[in-house]
């Protein structure tokens, strides 16, 4: 067992919304709008991270594409989403790229019911407009399957990141990835993909659907 990892350190979040009073305090289990941070190795660099994203989730309303409230920071692993939406330290400094990872690992939750019929759908139809995806090592993900899984998600992550930030920056952020270069080449220049994302209503300009 790694130094520190018995350690359970804990942050806990109030994302405030527009209409709530300014140095308002009132308990977590009071509030809707909580997010639980926890350090999984203690680090200095994963405690300057979870303070990055907690003055970023003060600064704009992601509320509306949050779906869930458990976030793991650890420098050991790369962003995933499941079971625990984990973020890595290497964005510390790079507010718009922790944004969009944060939106993006979000997103993924949408591959749980009550959505997940739907979201099979979108794939299918993107495997049938995309027969033919590239590997890995040449800006896909890691299998035929998850790259359209991935243009499903990175184009969520394009009309949430457009709205928190503008097109502009949401662009220039998302073409500056340095992966998934294929996946997010496509979503930024290949409109049929946001009309098969919004036939499937995945239409997030909002914020996530109800069920």
């Amino acid at each position: 067992m790694r130094r520190h990892k018995a350690m359970a350190i804990t942050v806990v979040i109030c994302l405030l919304s527009f209409h709530a009073i300014a140095g308002a305090q009132e308990p977590a289990n009071a509030n809707p709008h909580v997010v639980w941070i926890g350090l999984e190795n203690g680090t200095e660099a994963e405690a300057l991270m979870a303070s990055e994203l907690r003055a970023l989730i003060r600064k704009y309303n992601v509320q509306p594409w949050i779906l869930t409230r458990r976030i793991l920071i650890d420098e050991d692993q790369i962003p995933h989403s499941h079971p625990v939406l984990t973020i890595h330290t290497r964005h510390i400094g790079e507010e718009l790229e922790l944004l969009s990872t944060f939106v993006h690992e979000q997103l993924h939750w949408l591959e749980e019911e009550p959505w997940l019929g739907d979201f099979n759908a979108a794939m299918e139809a993107l495997e049938g407009q995309f027969p033919s995806v590239p590997s890995s090592a040449d800006g896909g993900a890691r299998d035929d399957q998850s790259t359209y899984r991935h243009l499903l998600v990175c184009d969520m992550e394009y009309q949430a990141m457009s709205v928190l930030v503008g097109e502009a920056a949401a662009r220039e952020t998302l073409a500056g990835t340095t992966h998934y270069k294929w996946i997010y080449h496509k979503v930024l220049n290949d409109p049929k993909i946001r009309e098969i994302v919004l036939h499937h209503e995945f239409d997030v300009t909002e914020g996530v659907r109800a069920p």
